[in-house]
């Protein structure tokens, strides 16, 4: 897309937020009650009850189990009625437009998202020197956010703008312009539209902290709706076991998916070697598995090292993209384009 149209589509969109808003506000608290009724069905699945998956996995790790049972009964959703009369059409969304080149493949998917991104160049730099692809969220209050992201993207990874939001830890800061539950309604539009402003080319956002405005359903609303107008996909990092995020998602019809597991809380490679192996497992299992990590250089070295075994143990690294598609199951016409197109 030449700068020119990125800027008509920019235009196109300011003008439909404010015929928008009337629309929105009439229909607000309708969705944030209908997102409750179906919370607590939602719930119960993200706090990841101990059920039994499969004999197979009887004896696997303890976190393995665990996501593989959260997947139970995952369908649950609260659609919000005649949205596609009141959201625009996007007849090619981002999450399509920008996303990394596919794999055909019907060996199981890992997608592994690097967090965090934007604050080192030396990560960035060694990031692009990385065979992808890898998904890389970049902070956007950082600095040089559109050299450093035309760097990685053009080694073949995928992007997302790392969204801040509200952490329930008074010590823990989440950056400048982050979202806040006690914002006005007008603050809030404001700092989101501002966050995905920073760059361009990115398929979607994941929240960066966010363990507070996470579990609240009516700002996530307002983001998955922004998120739907603009054609953007949705990764809950699950900061919170609790969260709303996945719900509002598919409340207002937004691509969406969710972490499995946290590489490197451990900083230690054999540590991260572990949380690595629970990922192969989840994969061989499920059919796909989606870890966050961290821009350190322990970490980056680790998934390095790693990415070399993946052919021997019959696993596929793709972007989030593909497996947000697999997950909203376009039509296989789609996808097979999408697959063997050359980017």
């Amino acid at each position: 897309m030449s700068r020119r149209q990125h800027q008509h589509r920019s235009e196109n969109n300011r003008s439909i937020s404010p015929r928008l808003r009337t629309l929105v506000i009439g229909i607000y608290s309708i969705v944030v009650i209908g997102v409750g009724i179906g919370l607590y069905a939602v719930l119960q699945q993200e706090q990841m009850p101990d059920v039994e998956v499969q004999e197979t996995v009887s004896e696997s790790d303890p976190d393995v189990l665990a996501v593989l049972s959260s997947m139970e009964g995952a369908e649950v959703t609260v659609p919000i009625g005649d949205l596609e009369k009141v959201m625009p059409e996007v007849p090619e969304p981002a999450w399509l437009q920008y996303a990394a080149a596919w794999r055909n493949t019907e060996k199981p998917r890992i997608a592994v998202v690097i967090d965090d991104l934007g604050l080192s160049l030396a990560a960035t730099r060694k990031l692009s020197q990385m065979i992808g692809p890898f998904t890389l969220a970049f902070l956007p209050y950082a600095e040089d956010l559109g050299a450093q992201t035309k760097l990685v993207h053009a080694a073949g990874h995928e992007l997302m703008v790392h969204l801040p939001m509200e952490p329930k830890a008074a010590a823990a800061n989440p950056g400048s312009n982050a979202l806040l539950d006690g914002l006005s309604p007008e603050e809030f539009d404001r700092r989101l539209v501002w966050n995905l402003a920073r760059f361009d080319g990115f398929v979607g956002v994941n929240n960066h902290m966010g363990s507070l405005l996470t579990e609240k359903a009516g700002p996530m609303v307002k983001v998955m709706m922004l998120l739907k107008e603009r054609g953007f996909l949705f990764l809950d990092s699950l900061t919170s076991p609790e969260s709303v995020g996945i719900s509002a998602a598919k409340a207002t019809g937004v691509p969406t998916i969710a972490r499995d597991i946290f590489l490197d809380n451990v900083q230690h490679r054999d540590a991260i070697e572990k949380q690595l192996a629970k990922l192969e497992r989840i994969a061989h299992l499920r059919g796909y598995a989606i870890a966050i990590g961290h821009p350190y250089e322990v970490t980056l070295e680790t998934l390095a090292n790693w990415q070399k075994t993946l052919d021997a143990k019959g696993l596929v690294l793709v972007p989030i993209s593909q497996l947000v598609a697999q997950n909203e199951r376009l039509p296989a016409a789609l996808v097979s384009d999408l697959e063997t197109a050359a980017r």
